[in-house]
């Protein structure tokens, strides 16, 4: 194994010495698994209050439930708030991101209780994603930001209660779907000029990239906009592999493979009928789309 340490052994750099446990393998990141591990914990506290609410819902009493909420919402916001002008730390992101999902689930329970907005429910959406938007732009928060471009999603109609609706309506759930991509897109580009520093842009792309493509593959699916849909998903898989490339981005790759090989996967199967060619086609295809993405992949890293 090719190993630097002489060299820095030599070069007598009081740096050297982190460097040399580096090359040794006796200091080792775990700052993934961390993080992987505070995402997983959020998660967990979330569903666990969700959990407790659904079974004591009757015992405990809507106001004080609501009220129970946003106080622990209130104080995840406040403990952000000190931790801001202070020294970083690994789980201030994390906590922000408890914070905005109980604000996100204290909004949504007080209106299903109550229904403060009546039949404009869906307004609510809204509402969480400025607040939302507000608190990422505040805290410099990406996680926060998501779930802005999430409420916004499930505002303009992306999100449905069963996959039926996706079925029953796919051209407008596609529109839908168009619609918000364009719209995060136009809220990159003015992201971007306001601010020449933003760290936002990426995540404007994936989740544009992503929209885009669902409202492709929802035409695919349904057998009148099959073509148009499929003709659609491929354009932009190539779109998303050239722009990947571009900007020596591997998701956008990924994207542009797996949501491509999709689309042509619905066209073929579409055509062939018989149970047992399709099992073989979709074996095929997909060990060809792996090896194009390790291709493309290597390519990639070679260019770099």
């Amino acid at each position: 194994m090719l190993s630097l340490e002489p060299e820095l052994t030599a070069s007598g750099d009081p740096a050297a010495a982190r460097l040399i446990a580096i090359e040794r393998r006796d200091v080792v990141s775990i700052y993934p698994e961390l993080r992987l591990l505070t995402w997983a914990g959020v998660m967990l506290i979330s569903w666990g209050v969700g959990l407790y609410i659904s079974k004591h819902l009757d015992d405990i009493g809507p106001l004080a439930i609501a009220a129970a909420i946003g106080l622990a919402a209130i104080a995840c916001y406040a403990w952000s708030f000190y931790k801001k002008a202070r020294q970083a730390a690994l789980v201030d992101d994390y906590v922000l991101l408890l914070g905005a999902l109980l604000a996100s689930a204290d909004v949504g329970y007080i209106e299903y209780h109550y229904h403060l907005l009546g039949a404009s429910w869906s307004r609510h959406f809204l509402f969480l994603a400025l607040l939302h938007a507000v608190t990422a732009y505040i805290f410099q928060s990406r996680l926060v930001l998501s779930l802005a471009v999430a409420s916004l999603a499930a505002w303009l109609g992306i999100e449905r209660r069963t996959f039926d609706a996706i079925f029953d309506s796919p051209v407008a759930t596609a529109d839908r779907a168009f619609v918000c991509a364009a719209v995060v897109m136009a809220w990159r580009v003015v992201d971007r000029a306001v601010r020449s520093t933003t760290t936002f842009s990426s995540l404007f792309d994936h989740a544009a990239a992503n929209l885009a493509f669902w409202g492709a593959l929802t035409l695919a699916v349904h057998k009148e906009t099959r073509l148009l849909g499929c003709a659609l998903a491929i354009a932009l898989a190539v779109v998303s592999m050239l722009h990947g490339r571009r900007i020596r981005e591997a998701t956008f790759v990924i994207y542009a493979w797996v949501y491509g090989t999709i689309a042509v996967d619905i066209v073929v199967c579409d055509a062939i009928h018989e149970e047992v060619l399709i099992a073989l086609y979709l074996l095929v295809s997909t060990v060809a789309a792996i090896v194009g993405l390790f291709v493309s992949h290597a390519r990639m890293r070679r260019a770099a």
